[in-house]
């Protein structure tokens, strides 16, 4: 079966918020990345290298179309009235930046009606593999789909339930599990820019991901054996370009009323897409220096509800506060002053710039002198413009179609994973144990007799620490001797550096290992090895019974 560099080919999907994409190459020419050809929306007004990460439902609630063609046939049938049923679902990735998430999670369709998540992203997955394997049967003949090695995408700031939850949609879609890993955006983005040639060699450089939802920002220094050695935890935040789109949404809805944007998302689908696609195509060139007003064509129902309400268009912007910002520009259209369209832009940009100034300043980051700009935000030049302008001194280097590095990148990590060296832990892991019982360090009430001893309950027994630097696939071990016909394991994480019991405030109980011991061997001869593998994309967990060879492995519980 096809594993790691034994793989024929190497195909990445990339689950975007905003949009989505995959690519893929194959093992004797790794580095010739091949995309998915452009997608079209269907105005023809928008020309994407990835299509919208959006997912239609027919009446019976079974999978119809996905990207620019769900968007498309929404609007048809609601222009006949026929969608009613018909469930479209938009920009749901973001539910799984929630570190709770839950395997009973809902998203919310066009109308607010809420779904199971699992099932909307399960569908996406299965979609996007079809169509890759439709690009690889064009592409060379003979390919089989046991000879693909698939990776998938996710932000670095992800919890480990957020990428065990889309691991398991993978699984659910029809892609064995074994042959499945997930990528983390940033580091993906860091080995395309690596392989591309860009001078990093001895470098600290910054890779920052920023895309439809989040900013993900990782750290990195390239090794002398061309390795990439990851040297700052993963950070970021919900960041993305989506925010600009909202702060738009939010203005035509302060121009024309809640109804009326309601009632074009209902009735006038073709025409609420268009002006979407519109802005998304106005939003694409925007830099931070414009002067320029910016013109925007108005749906023609939003202009019919307002007469409806006895009120001109002309006379709703004067009882607003923009004066001569906001102006009637023939009959269909408004122009906006570029002082407006700058404060859609700014929240979002200086959240992310701020951070990655914050970052910059720690003791062990100052002598960080790169930023490397990727994601379909990042190709903005008022991004752009903006995180030059603010961080003076630092070289800001954005490749092209910055917006395909990840999915490039990710293509490249599948063929030779192992070029991520090491990576530093966002938190400290442990296992609840009892503890000897210290009176310099634990309070008195802790203690508890037991077998002739002083012990303490819930002592934190720590495996790594938070930023402490651990090497791939590197292994730490714990040994405990059984007390009872089966052993429950606790797994627990904290921010805490160093901290004492697993029930203070701060600690999180991450999953439990349930194993069944010997029952024709003395407890006290027993012994149970609980193992963390840390380094990798994944958190690989668990536990063996070293006298009866019996295995167990940590399962998040996605119930509560």
């Amino acid at each position: 079966m096809a594993t790691g560099s034994q793989s024929l080919i190497v195909a990445a999907f990339d689950f975007g918020t905003t949009y989505s994409g995959y690519a893929f190459s194959f093992k004797d020419t790794p580095n010739d990345v091949k995309t998915n050809k452009n997608w079209y929306a269907g105005s023809g007004k928008l020309i994407s290298l990835k299509t919208p990460t959006s997912v239609l439902l027919n009446e019976d609630g079974e999978f119809d179309s996905f990207g620019f063609d769900a968007e498309d046939k929404y609007s048809s049938l609601a222009v006949d009235g026929k969608h009613h049923g018909w469930r479209l679902f938009r920009r749901f990735k973001m539910v799984l930046q929630n570190q709770r998430i839950l395997r009973s999670a809902t998203v919310e369709d066009l109308e607010g009606k809420t779904f199971p998540a699992k099932p909307i992203f399960t569908m996406s997955l299965k979609y996007l593999q079809k169509h890759l394997l439709d690009a690889l049967s064009m592409s060379k003949n003979g390919t089989r789909e046991t000879d693909i090695r698939y990776i998938i995408t996710v932000p670095a700031i992800w919890g480990i339930a957020a990428k065990q939850f889309m691991k398991e949609a993978a699984i659910e879609a029809g892609i064995v599990g074994n042959r499945v890993k997930l990528a983390l955006e940033p580091e993906a983005a860091a080995v395309c820019c690596e392989a591309l040639g860009h001078t990093l060699a001895g470098q600290k450089f910054m890779v920052v991901d920023i895309g439809g939802g989040t900013a993900d920002i990782s750290i990195h220094e390239k090794q002398s054996d061309g390795s990439l050695k990851n040297i700052h935890a993963p950070s970021g935040g919900p960041w993305g370009g989506i925010y600009v789109d909202a702060n738009f949404i939010a203005f035509m809805t302060e121009l024309f009323g809640t109804i009326a944007i309601n009632a074009l998302q209902r009735k006038d689908m073709y025409d609420y897409f268009d002006m979407i696609r519109d802005f998304e195509v106005k939003k694409r060139k925007f830099g931070f220096d414009s002067q320029t007003d910016i013109t925007f064509r108005i749906p023609m129902v939003l202009k019919e509800i307002l007469y409806e309400q006895h009120q001109s268009l002309s006379d709703r912007l004067e009882s607003l506060k923009y004066g001569k910002r906001v102006f009637t520009r023939g009959r269909d259209k408004i122009g906006v002053d570029s002082s407006i369209m700058h404060s859609w832009f700014s929240d979002p940009v200086s959240k992310t710039v701020n951070h990655i100034s914050s970052v910059l300043k720690e003791d062990q980051m100052k002598d960080v002198g790169l930023i490397i700009l990727v994601g379909g935000f990042a190709e903005s030049p008022y991004v752009q413009q903006r995180i030059k302008e603010e961080l003076h001194g630092k070289q800001v280097i954005v490749p092209g179609e910055a917006g395909l590095a990840v999915l490039k990148g990710a293509v490249m990590f599948g063929h030779k994973p192992d070029i991520i060296s090491s990576r530093v832990m966002d938190y400290t892991y442990g296992i609840s144990v009892w503890g000897n019982y210290d009176e310099k360090i634990h309070p008195a009430e802790r203690k508890v007799y037991q077998d002739g001893k002083w012990k303490v309950k819930h002592f934190f027994e720590v495996f790594v620490r938070i930023n402490q630097e651990m090497q791939v696939d590197s292994k730490v071990t714990n040994f405990t001797y059984p007390t009872s016909e089966y052993s429950v394991i606790k797994i627990y994480r904290t921010r805490d550096r160093d901290p004492a019991f697993t029930n203070d405030p701060g600690c999180e109980l991450l999953g439990k290992i349930r194993i069944e011991n010997d029952k024709g061997i003395p407890l006290k001869e027993q012994l149970n090895k609980t193992t963390f593998m840390f380094g990798d994309t994944e958190l690989h967990i668990f536990c063996d019974n070293v006298m009866n060879g019996k295995v167990e492995t940590l399962t998040l519980d996605f119930t509560k």
